[in-house]
């Protein structure tokens, strides 16, 4: 009997491997290992003991700890599998306490979408964290406290690359080498800051980022060559400050990015008298930017001045302070480089006739052919420069987005208008009927959908996009050509990824 029982739990145990087997190449499928550059980082502490230099692979699944500066060698890499969750130890209270990113070389931050990377601050009772769910008041709202200091990179810095990260709260204090980075002891570091001064360009990745809380601005890029594709950006800004502020000699392409709320604009770019800069700026969502800075001049929503230019198309303004700035002449900067600038299908949209208006008048930006907003364009004032105008102000709401869940009206009534985030269930897509659906330009559109042709005359930057980094990998840029849909969420779902 125990002879005839065991020869049968025998068959059953073999049918039931074979079985198992079976199935198992069939449905089963083996991830691919990920990537470890250099060494694995085992010691999850850094920096406990004083500044650290730091080089390798922060592995999946671990959640680091950084208590002082870390910098990253000019030969070295500092490589984020997917997954990786690194806490900051800063209060923002003096450089000694707001630990920063110091990068020499190359860093790469390799999320994924459903497994993101985050760098983000320790939270204790002393060092809370910003609701993100209510508006609060910018001067004691924590989201601009500048608890650490972000990534600031050196004159020889190789590739920055963030995809699928958070990144939150910075803006911490500069000390005594704030010089070293072309800024001034005491002010806030930006939340990352390139400027490859060395003579060889570096090169910036951003994608599918979440930005938030910031003191000044995010990303201060110049002298390199640049990607910044489909991120978020919230809380940018305690009183002045910019999402994206692209300086001289930077070359690349800014597309389907939402920002809300910065102190003064979403996106700008601003070169020298001597120094140019030429970036695409299309398919973006910019929504109620513009009020927290309140010096003159300043524009609030997209804004190219000062030897800039590039194709600036199929973007969505809504609720802004005012719309595409082309500049003559402003508070800090200078005319565009309106040789090299294109621009046409943008849609400005405004909830109210006060505090916001489609165009701002005397400077170079008239409204193109193709544009969708309430704004007659005028004569060159002979008097104080630029082109006159009018905004209509009694057309608002003409050119409703049909945002899937952002009452354009509702959110410019009383204060509305001055959230500086995503509210919870906030949803940017395009409902059907919205007139940004089919109204921009793409790569092989003919009519009113037709890139403009023309060569720029520097850069080496030839097309648009530009595509002047290295495609795909690791250490590559993952360009997403303009759309026929205007904004950050085209109805193909090419665009950003963050609903």
């Amino acid at each position: 009997m125990k002879k005839s029982y065991l020869a049968g739990l025998l068959i059953a145990t073999t049918i039931s491997a074979i079985s198992c087997k079976k199935k198992s190449s069939e449905d089963v499928q083996l991830s691919e290992p990920l990537l470890v550059v250099g060494t694995s980082i085992q010691d999850t502490i850094i920096g406990e003991a004083g500044p650290e230099t730091i080089k390798g692979t922060m592995v999946s699944g671990k959640n680091y700890h950084i208590y002082a500066d870390v910098t990253i060698n000019q030969t070295d890499t500092l490589y984020l599998q997917p997954g990786v969750h690194v806490y900051i130890h800063g209060d923002g209270k003096s450089p000694e306490t707001s630990p920063t990113f110091k990068v020499n070389g190359t860093l790469v931050s390799d999320g994924k979408k459903g497994s993101e990377n985050w760098f983000t601050v320790f939270e204790t009772p002393t060092v809370p964290k910003s609701n993100p769910d209510i508006f609060q008041d910018p001067a004691t709202d924590p989201a601009f406290a500048g608890y650490w200091g972000g990534f600031q990179c050196g004159p020889n810095a190789n590739l920055v690359a963030l995809r699928w990260t958070h990144v939150e709260y910075t803006g911490g204090p500069w000390g005594a080498d704030a010089t070293d980075y072309g800024q001034a002891q005491g002010d806030p570091k930006f939340t990352l800051y390139m400027n490859n001064t060395s003579g060889t360009f570096g090169k910036l990745i951003i994608e599918d980022c979440w930005i938030y809380g910031s003191k000044d601005d995010c990303i201060r890029p110049a002298n390199c060559y640049l990607s910044i594709m489909r991120n978020t950006f919230e809380k940018v800004g305690q009183t002045g400050g910019e999402g994206v502020n692209i300086k001289n000699a930077a070359f690349g392409d800014v597309a389907y990015n939402l920002s809300i709320g910065a102190a003064a604009n979403g996106l700008k770019i601003a070169g020298t008298s001597t120094d140019g800069t030429l970036v695409n700026i299309y398919n973006n969502t910019v929504v109620n930017c513009g009020y927290r800075q309140t010096k003159p001049g300043r524009n609030g929503s997209i804004n190219t001045e000062t030897n800039s230019g590039g194709f600036i198309f199929n973007n969505i303004i809504v609720n802004c302070k005012s719309g595409l700035r082309v500049t003559f002449k402003s508070t800090k900067g200078n005319l565009s480089d309106t040789a090299n600038t294109r621009y046409n299908n943008n849609l400005t949209c405004i909830g109210r006739g006060t505090k916001m208006i489609f165009i701002e008048p005397n400077q170079i930006t008239r409204k193109q052919s193709h544009d969708l907003c309430s704004y007659t364009n005028g004569d060159w004032n002979t008097t104080v420069g630029g082109y006159d105008g009018t905004n209509i102000l009694n057309d608002t709401l003409k050119y409703d987005p049909l945002f899937y869940n952002y009452n354009v009206q509702a959110n410019s009534s009383g204060t509305e208008y001055l959230n500086n985030f995503r509210k919870p269930g906030a949803d940017f897509r395009l409902l059907p009927g919205s007139p940004a659906i089919n109204a921009g330009v793409y790569i092989g559109g003919t009519g009113i959908h037709a890139i403009p042709a023309y060569t720029p005359g520097y850069g080496g930057a030839k097309t648009f996009p530009m595509t002047v980094l290295p495609v795909g990998g690791t250490y590559g840029a993952n360009v997403t050509p303009p759309n026929k849909d205007l904004g950050a969420f085209p109805t193909d779902g090419t665009g950003n990824q963050h609903f």
